[in-house]
């Protein structure tokens, strides 16, 4: 409005001096068009009357003004003023009123009042003007070149005000706002350069939503008090206090209730005058039920890297708040969704160009528990450290190696199933690397697992590269198979497991290892394992079976009493995505076992119907004849073999039989045999009927 003004001043002292000096003089003066500074009039009508001691009662009117400061057209724009003060020196106005359609600020009618100098020197006061919604109470200083603006914010419409053009230039493409802001704002500055900015806003209500629908607000409330002044070499300074305490808001996938978890952030920063960068010299953030730390920062706005540095110390951070409201929305597509926790974590961290440098953490009795995801740890303690391998190297020649190290230890902790008792971890990571630095035992089960070697190099890199060497001392297969809902076998496993090594996506095994089960061995060999971690692994191995008893055995699965021990192997055992492709596997009855063999008649009928046998014929024997009365049978040997190749199982048993192979050659009297025709079989078919076998009653015998 300072156009406005010198376009009217000339005029009024004009008019004023032309008017009678007496009180109660009256002046009516009119003109279709005057320009005057970039100003263009029409239809003006000023009315003045003298009311003595210099001063004068105006009313000026217009049809319609242009050129005004941005603001767009002003129409029968309208200005009234009691008791102007008019001289050469000083035009001024205490209790003027303001009126009519001005541009972008809508209707208007607002008490106003100003001062203008001779010498450029002014003073605007516009007391309440209907904008957005709301309201604002604008003041305006101009001194020697210096000036100063406020304005008092009261139920400001954001929605209305990005409507503007240019405020809505402001804003990312597709970003919608609304909300409701109160509050003062000041700007302050000299000629056209911005010395300071100041606002001290209540924000409700306040709303956001982007067309992808990742980011949205929704009725969010709170504080903002900000500041921004020029630095004393090229730049600014800024200060920032926020509080939002109310409403939701959602940044794909994390939700908030800020209702719940207020968050108040103060943040102290320096700018450059090309706005590229800021440096924040101190933040502190606090979040209700979530937690607290403080540090700085360097943000490079123009770059691809937008933290380029950061200094951060976690004061307090609530497990079970933060995993509430920021992890679970990550694993809600997961095992783990159900995930939750407790206790706290504290600490530092560091980001040096763009990357994580350094992170120590210690952990105060943290729970983990995830019913569904089948994994719990109990009062994990301890201290995590964590360098970047420049940083380490710098630092290693100045530094105690203890600062380096790793310990936590939990009180129990359940993975899957498998229960693990108190254990203790010492370790070092650095950059992509890890290693043990002690040998571990941890209980599992009713057994161990002593760790002698644990080493990892490039971790989630092609290059990885994995050492474990560890001895697991006898744990009980039916604890085993009960918590993963297998079936009990009786027996336990054990052995060493030497130079496991995983190198170029490959798993290899330095030895063999060794179970104990059903009373016998079973020994794995040769194992390798390519691309553990993809989407398809590839399992080989060879698998030698010696002495189980087959009472233990059969008695497992339901399958039928079979007595007697077995031996066997399976060679060149080969799997995709843990389902076998080939293999040539043969098991049989362990030469020199001088146990009972004998063999029931469920057994007798399951065993007849794999490879084509006539399992009709021989459960139509079993349940008929004078066989109905005995329950088992001696046999003399047992055996059956398939090579697996393009799914097609190549079978044999222990002997030629007239017509196939024996399964069962049978001894004694009565004698009964198992004999199978079929040679090839499909394996999907062989799997579902040994599925079936261990699921079925059995005949059933009166």
């Amino acid at each position: 409005m300072a156009g406005t003004g010198r376009f009217w001043w000339p005029l009024l002292v004009s008019l004023a001096l032309a008017a009678p000096a007496q009180a109660g003089s009256r002046l009516t003066v009119s003109a279709a068009r005057i320009e005057a500074g970039g100003l263009t009039a029409q239809g003006i009508e000023a009315r003045l009357a003298a009311t003595g001691g210099a001063r004068l009662q105006v009313e000026l009117r217009a049809d319609r003004i242009e050129g005004g400061p941005g603001i767009g057209p002003l129409i029968r724009p309208a200005f009234s003023c009691p008791g102007l003060a008019v001289s050469t020196a000083r035009l001024a106005c205490d209790r003027g009123r303001l009126s009519g359609d001005l541009g972008l600020l809508g209707r208007q009618d607002t008490a106003l009042g100003f001062t203008l100098e001779g010498n450029g020197d002014a003073h605007l006061r516009l007391a309440q003007l209907a904008f957005g919604g709301g309201t604002v109470g604008l003041t305006g200083t101009l001194a020697a070149g210096t000036w100063r603006a406020a304005a008092a914010l009261d139920g400001l419409h954001l929605g209305q005000l990005v409507a503007i053009p240019a405020a809505s230039e402001l804003l990312p493409k597709g970003l919608q706002v609304d909300g409701i802001l109160s509050g003062p704002v000041a700007i302050a500055g000299h000629g056209r350069q911005l010395a300071s900015a100041t606002a001290k806003l209540d924000f409700s209500g306040l709303g956001f939503a982007d067309e992808a629908g990742k980011l949205a607000g929704e009725q969010l409330q709170g504080k903002l008090d900000a500041r921004l002044e020029a630095a004393p070499v090229n730049g600014w300074l800024a200060q920032l206090r926020l509080r939002a305490d109310g409403g939701q808001a959602y940044l794909e996938p994390v939700f908030l209730d800020l209702g719940q978890h207020a968050i108040d952030l103060n943040a102290d920063a320096a700018l450059p005058e090309s706005l590229d960068s800021i440096s924040v010299s101190r933040f502190a953030f606090r979040q209700s039920g979530v937690g607290s730390g403080e540090g700085s920062a360097e943000l490079d706005l123009a770059g691809e890297t937008l933290l380029r540095q950061a200094r951060v110390r976690l004061e307090r951070l609530d497990l079970a708040g933060f995993i509430s409201v920021y992890t679970r929305p990550f694993l809600i597509s997961t095992q783990f969704a159900d995930m939750a926790g407790s206790g706290s974590i504290s600490g530092e961290a560091d980001v040096d160009a763009g990357f994580p440098s350094r992170l120590e953490l210690e952990l105060t009795d943290l729970t983990l528990d995830s019913p569904a995801g089948a994994l719990s740890v109990s009062a994990l303690t301890g201290h995590f450290s964590w360098f970047d391998e420049q940083l380490r190297n710098e630092l290693a020649p100045q530094v105690d190696s203890e600062l380096f190290k790793s310990r936590l230890q939990w009180q129990s902790a359940r993975l899957w199933g498998i229960e693990f008792g108190p254990a203790r971890i010492p370790f070092t990571t650095t950059g992509h690397n890890f290693r043990l630095l002690d040998p571990v035992e941890i209980p599992v089960f009713d057994g161990s697992l002593a760790i002698e070697t644990l080493r990892i190099r490039h971790a989630g890199t092609p290059q990885m590269y994995l050492r474990f060497d560890a001895e697991l001392k006898p744990v009980s297969i039916a604890l085993i198979g009960r918590s993963l809902g297998w079936p009990e076998f009786s027996g336990t496993v054990s052995g060493r497991i030497p130079r496991l090594e995983l190198a170029d996506g490959m798993v290899t095994l330095g030895g063999n290892i060794e179970a104990q089960a059903f009373d016998g061995t079973i020994t794995l060999r040769g194992l390798r394992l390519r691309d553990p971690l993809g989407r398809h692994p590839q399992l080989f191995a060879d698998i030698d079976v010696e002495g189980l008893d087959l009472e233990r055995l059969t008695d497992t699965f339901e399958f039928g009493l079979i007595t007697g021990r077995l031996s066997g192997k399976v060679a060149s055992l080969e799997t995709f995505d843990w389902m076998p492709t080939s293999f040539d596997a043969s098991f049989f009855s362990t030469p020199g076992d001088r146990s009972p063999h004998r063999i029931s008649q469920r057994a007798v009928s399951n065993l007849s119907s794999i490879g084509g046998g006539s399992g009709g014929s021989v459960t139509a024997a079993l349940q008929s004849g004078f066989l109905r009365f005995f329950k088992n049978f001696h046999y003399d040997r047992l055996g059956l073999s398939c090579r697996l190749v393009n799914d097609v199982c190549l079978m044999d048993g222990v002997a030629p039989a007239p017509g196939g192979y024996y399964i069962v050659k049978g001894k004694g009297l009565p004698r009964i045999d198992v004999i199978a025709s079929q040679r090839r079989v499909a394996w999907t078919r062989l799997v579902r009927q040994l599925a079936a076998m261990t699921q079925s009653s059995g005949p059933v015998v009166q």
